[in-house]
């Protein structure tokens, strides 16, 4: 592998000091602009690049900051990262993706290995298996920015970006009562996983409001894959009494409740609706495509990376402690929409 050019190369090559060509590469006043165009000339002639661990080292800043997400595939956080990457690109920022795959032993290195390469500030959404938090507390406890979104605890007491998931899942459940259902089957996750309670809570409520009463007998929780979900469907819909509706804590858990019922040959909407939640690219296009709620992931993003910022550059409010909650949208389309 060919060596990286170094300043000093540059200085040789063009017969200065290396003092000289770092502060020409900086577009510092006292460089002569004749000076200046050399450098750059040199500098672009020998495919120079700055030393970014070396740039951290001397001036405390990597210029860059570390995105762990559950799922990289996902359209959802695919979304959300693009909204940070606004907000990061337009300050000089690069933003390092990582997954954590929804399993916490790699979320945890991904936060080691991002600290490792001492970024500024750290953005996570935490994994559905993370039910501990010493590697979240060590970001704060080594004083790096941090803010949780989508997926948080209120264990961690740092800024937050969520979306409103108790009043979405109570519009979701009050549009399938609308529509006329009865008996609405919830299929959500493990307990620990807060919008998992928060979109339970919303259930509940919808349920009470429209005097439905409530059968935990039709609340079922699965590890959230489509598979899981099409099992746990399949027992639901041969109860004694078996649902007029699902409603799923994500889009994943509610396609695998449609596939289930497309096995079953039971008409959808027609017999049976379903609702899922985040809007995924998947949901548009099953058959038949999945009433859900959009999330508006660009926009957390762009809010999650607006606080690491505030945190960064010491902005006013800066470590103090925030939540902002983004409304979601109901998204109606055929597997809800019974005429």
């Amino acid at each position: 592998m060919k060596k990286a050019a170094t300043i000093k190369d540059i200085a040789r090559a063009i017969g200065v000091s290396i003092s000289t060509v770092s502060r020409a590469l900086q577009d510092k006043p006292e460089i002569s602009e004749e000076t200046k165009k050399l450098v750059r000339d040199m500098a672009k002639k020998m495919k120079y690049r700055p030393n970014s661990m070396a740039v951290a080292l001397k001036t405390q800043k990597s210029y860059s900051i570390g995105v762990v997400v559950p799922q990289i595939v996902s359209a959802f956080y695919a979304s959300v990262v693009k909204g940070i990457e606004q907000v990061a690109n337009n300050l000089g920022y690069q933003v390092f993706v990582s997954s954590s795959n929804e399993d916490m032993k790699k979320e945890q290195n991904n936060v080691y290995g991002f600290l490792d390469h001492r970024v500024d500030g750290m953005i996570v959404s935490l994994s559905k298996a993370t039910d501990s938090f010493d590697h979240i507390n060590y970001i704060e406890d080594n004083d790096v920015p941090l803010v949780l979104f989508d997926r948080t605890s209120k264990e961690i007491n740092v800024p937050k970006v969520v979306a409103n998931d108790a009043d979405a899942a109570y519009m979701a459940v009050s549009h399938l009562i609308l529509k006329g259902a009865k008996r609405i089957a919830l299929i959500t996750g493990p307990e620990h996983m807060l919008i998992g309670r928060n979109r339970f809570r919303g259930y509940k409520a919808a349920l009470a409001n429209n005097n439905i009463d409530f059968d935990e007998n039709i609340v079922v929780r699965c590890n959230l894959t489509v598979e899981d979900a099409k099992n746990e469907t399949h027992k639901l819909l041969t109860m004694e009494n078996p649902p007029d509706a699902i409603f799923g804590i994500n889009d994943e858990v509610a396609i695998g409740a449609l596939f289930a019922i497309k096995d079953e040959k039971i008409k959808i909407p027609d017999d049976i609706m379903v609702v899922g939640f985040s809007n995924s690219n998947r949901s548009r296009y099953m058959e038949p495509s999945l009433t859900t709620m959009d999330q508006n992931p660009e926009k957390i993003g762009t809010l999650a990376a607006t606080l690491l910022f505030e945190q960064i550059n010491g902005k006013p409010g800066f470590g103090a402690t925030k939540e902002i909650i983004v409304p979601a949208t109901l998204i109606v389309r055929t597997s809800s929409n019974r005429k």
